[in-house]
């Protein structure tokens, strides 16, 4: 298990006059342009790497606060100090946390940069939290854990000189980890040139007589900075590809360095521990790209191997704290130059603070949620279209499990050769559908693959229009609605609004037992009431007579409750075939013709 940065406390650098921010796997700074949020990222690249940009060595003249108040008698400071989390097995000798300061002066480093010590941390009785500070033994794997964190900074401006040096690095990692196979390596491909380069060899010998052989350098991080990624049937290089292609390599090359060094660990060793530091990620990329790499990161930074910091003007990735609650997500801003950078974890109004986003941040909040749900689909139907069994897309888990006992009983000989997909929390038309435009998708390109449904409510019937309407695609996946059972047809004669979905078709005994058993709600008569009937209500009129029948009065006046579809689903799926077959019998004709346009075979 690896340490991670609990907390961040930076004095006098840069933008920067006082900062504190606690952290967590995952910790999005958002805010304008020259707010100074890049300042927290370059302040742990000094700690670490002695750096402030990428490649850019620290200068105290340019890297101090301007506008620092003047410390008379004391000498002008840089001070960042980190509060890192220990792993468990550490914390009897060393404390759960560590406390790591480290101080620059116009002269550099000033003082030990291991000036660190631990604490522990624990409780009265009456619940009062205290920190006692303890030494670290000079012994303690502590020292060696510390040693062993990596911090990558990734700058906004991703240039060639960024890449070369990612790409270098690749073989100085690969060579750690198969030092032994790169030497034989190397030895058969010098012994190769030396072949071809025998009569240039023999020739410097006789002029110069001194014996003479060609032997690849002992660093070969310099030719594998022109290594390149070819992709794509004509191997296109990644020099030719697009800046946002190359954006989308970095954290694939960073997470494997990070599992390659990972194999360098010896049992009994300390970890190595990872931090990355991604400066605005969205640059270059498309909105699409740009969500699919927020995902990704936050991928790495749950499941590793990495601790992120990233600073952003995109939606795309400080919505990332709604997909996440343990991301920490911080609105920074620069009230004057002399206050400084400062934090805030108040983030209600950020939209409004980058200006033009207050106008598209509830589109684009749309926009996110459907290339993720269209991203999810993607992945799913890949998955499925190698099943043998055809697909069909339900709403819930109580449509999954009344079509199946349907299924089984109506028409046994299909029971094996269909599966029912849904979520288990609950999926909604949109999930369907989201799953039929993914499984059209792909079979343009994969023409063999068998036919997809899907099922949905009533309410969604104008989306499965849509759907089936647009050309071709019901060559390979079709939408399909409940039908209008025979108990709500009578109500929706008179006018009722009342939805065909799967409980609809459930006769009213059903409904009056699910009634008994507190499954039931009331309906909002304004939701189901036609015009006319709510209009006499207001008027204080009574309805009427004879608008509502007691046959499906049920249907109208009450609703199944959310939660209790699935119990009463269950329910019924336990019940013997015969009363089965008499509650769902509006199911198989519709079944039926669900099978039929997936061809599969019934008796």
């Amino acid at each position: 298990m690896s340490v991670y940065i609990r907390k961040i406390s930076i004095k006098n650098f840069r933008s920067i006059s006082s900062i504190a921010i606690d952290t967590s796997s995952m910790t999005i700074l958002v805010g304008k342009n020259d707010s100074g949020k890049s300042n927290v990222l370059r302040a742990l690249n000094l700690f670490f790497n002695e750096q402030t940009n990428h490649g850019t060595a620290f200068s105290f003249a340019e890297d101090y606060n301007f506008f620092a108040p003047e410390r008379k008698g004391k000498a002008e400071e840089i001070e960042v100090e980190l509060e890192i989390a220990l792993p468990e097995s550490y914390h009897g000798t060393n404390g759960q946390l560590i406390v790591w300061k480290k101080v620059w002066r116009s002269g550099g480093l000033h003082g030990d940069k291991n000036n660190y010590h631990g604490i522990r941390l624990t409780e009265s009785e009456r619940g009062t939290k205290r920190r006692e500070k303890i030494d670290i033994p000079p012994m303690s794997n502590a020292h060696a854990l510390l040693r062993q964190i990596s911090f990558e900074y990734i700058p906004a401006v991703r240039g060639p000189n960024f890449f070369d040096d990612l790409q270098g690095r690749i073989y100085k990692t690969v060579s750690q980890v198969a030092a032994q196979s790169f030497r034989e390596t190397s030895s058969t491909f010098e012994q190769s040139i030396g072949e071809h380069l025998e009569d240039l060899t023999k020739g410097i010998n006789r002029a110069l007589g001194i014996d003479t052989k060609l032997a690849l350098p002992r660093d070969l991080s310099h030719i594998f900075e022109r290594l390149d990624f070819l992709s794509g049937d004509k191997n296109v290089s990644l020099e030719n590809r697009g800046d946002g292609i190359k954006a989308r390599h970095v954290p694939q090359i960073l997470k494997f360095m990070a599992n390659k060094k990972k194999m360098l660990q010896v049992k009994g060793t300390a970890p190595f521990s990872f931090i990355w530091g991604y400066e605005e990620p969205e640059n270059n990329l498309e909105f699409g790209s740009a969500i699919k790499l927020a995902d990704e990161l936050l991928e790495v930074s749950k499941k590793g191997p990495a601790q992120v910091f990233l600073t952003t003007h995109s939606p795309a990735f400080y919505d990332l704290k709604k997909q996440q609650i343990k991301t920490s997500l911080y609105h920074v801003y620069r009230a004057s130059d002399e206050a400084g950078t400062k934090a805030d974890t108040q983030t209600d109004g950020l939209d409004s603070s980058l200006g033009t986003l207050a106008v598209l941040a509830p589109r684009m909040q749309e926009a996110i949620e459907e290339i993720r749900n269209r991203d999810e689909a993607t992945k799913l139907v890949e998955e499925q279209a190698a099943r043998e069994t055809k697909i069909v897309y339900v709403e819930g888990e109580s449509d999954k499990v009344i079509l199946e006992r349907a299924l089984a009983l109506f028409f046994p000989a299909a029971k094996d050769k269909i599966h029912f997909d849904t979520k288990p929390e609950g999926a909604g038309h949109s999930y369907v559908l989201d799953m039929l435009s993914a499984w059209r998708n792909r079979q343009k390109h994969h023409p063999e693959m068998n036919k997809a449904a899907g099922i949905v409510d009533g309410d969604a019937n104008t989306d499965k229009e849509d759907f089936n309407k647009i050309p071709d695609n019901i060559k390979s996946a079709k939408c399909f609605c409940y039908p209008k059972a025979r108990p709500i047809k009578g109500a929706l004669a008179k006018g009722f609004k009342v939805v065909n979905d799967l409980e609809s078709i459930y006769p009213p005994e059903i409904w009056e037992w699910a009634n008994v058993n507190g499954w039931l709600e009331c309906r909002n008569k304004l939701d189901v009431y036609p015009k006319t009937a709510i209009n006499d209500l207001l008027d204080r009129n009574p309805p009427q007579e004879d608008l509502i029948d007691d046959g499906w009065a049920v249907y109208v006046e009450c609703k199944f409750k959310y939660d209790k579809k699935i119990t009463c689903a269950r329910q019924i799926a336990k019940k013997t075939d015969d009363e089965v077959k008499k509650i769902l019998v509006e199911l198989q004709p519709f079944l039926k013709e669900v099978l039929q346009y997936l061809k599969v075979e019934i008796e």
